[in-house]
């Protein structure tokens, strides 16, 4: 791009960040003052920026009066009408698109998986896996799994997870924590624990939902020493443990659990309090008894 579309695309990103559509609107105009034949990717700009600001007519009129569309033109006004859930409109700028690529699927994936039904998502992504299974990436992977996870779909979740492998995607961190969600929401807690078991690499993400998978099945045992064999722990995987030990009917060593926690920060920190608040609202303890647990280990 010529050093004034750079000069236009920084100013239309401004015009995004602080959400300004009068802005945009004069900087549309100032573009079309200035430059005779505007470049396509500076068009392209002008379509995103009214389209995360959610202005649909501007950006399809942009669309429509764009000399040379390419891809990215076409990405751009499909992303609008999937995140604003238009879907039937949505699906005719997917099938007029002259090419698309993964985040043409995806994007078209996520309007139904926001706004659509189950079966619409399911027929998207067997007709990618049919014409353009090469487009397959983790977006894709991740929002299938998710769906499988809160429709309960089991044959389907294993078939995602065959197709994970088969397309060179198994021993990626990115799939860990979904297939191991769904895994442990179906009941197959030692599918999740030998997918887990497996991985050559794993996050702290993917620990915490081993973690949670684990105390859901009451495999309590089984979580603390997951735990405790963690070199990564973050705010998150405290509070499972303690969360899975109070449901579990273990609440003397949540609470102990709790004091460690809180041990390892500064006194005083609005993050104890807010630990505090959590303890009293989600398990129904009063303030002097987790107070006196907390001051009184024996």
């Amino acid at each position: 791009m010529s050093s004034f579309s750079n000069y236009y695309v920084s100013l239309l990103k401004l015009c995004c960040e602080s959400q300004n559509q009068t802005q945009s609107k004069k900087l549309h105009c100032l573009i079309l003052k200035t430059i005779t034949h505007p470049e396509t990717s500076l068009l392209n700009n002008l379509i995103s920026t009214y389209s995360k600001l959610g202005n649909l007519e501007y950006a399809h009129c942009m669309f429509d009066h764009i000399p040379q569309s390419n891809l990215f033109s076409w990405n751009a006004i499909l992303s609008i009408y999937s995140k604003l859930g238009r879907l039937s409109q949505m699906q005719q700028i997917f099938d007029l698109m002259p090419f698309r690529d993964g985040a043409s699927w995806n994007l078209a994936i996520s309007g139904y998986a926001n706004y659509g039904s189950s079966i619409d998502i399911v027929g998207v992504y067997k007709l990618m896996l049919k014409d353009a299974a090469m487009n397959l990436n983790q977006i894709t992977f991740s929002t299938m799994l998710i769906l499988c996870s809160n429709c309960r779909w089991m044959d389907l979740g294993r078939q995602i997870h065959g197709q994970i492998l088969k397309f060179g995607f198994g021993s990626y961190v990115f799939a860990g924590s979904p297939l191991l969600d769904m895994y442990a929401k179906l009941g197959l807690i030692f599918d999740a624990k030998g997918y887990y078991d497996e991985m050559p690499e794993r996050n702290v993400v993917m620990c915490n939902t081993m973690i949670i998978g684990l105390m859901w099945r009451g495999m309590v045992e089984e979580s603390k020493r997951l735990f405790h064999g963690l070199k990564e722990r973050d705010s998150i995987s405290w509070k499972t443990m303690i969360s899975g030990l109070m449901q579990n009917g273990m609440e003397r060593e949540a609470v102990d659990m709790f004091r460690d926690d809180i041990g390892r920060i500064h006194h005083g920190s609005v993050y104890i309090w807010k630990r505090l608040d959590c303890l009293w609202e989600s398990f129904g303890l009063g303030r002097r008894e987790t107070n006196s647990c907390l001051c009184n280990k024996n």
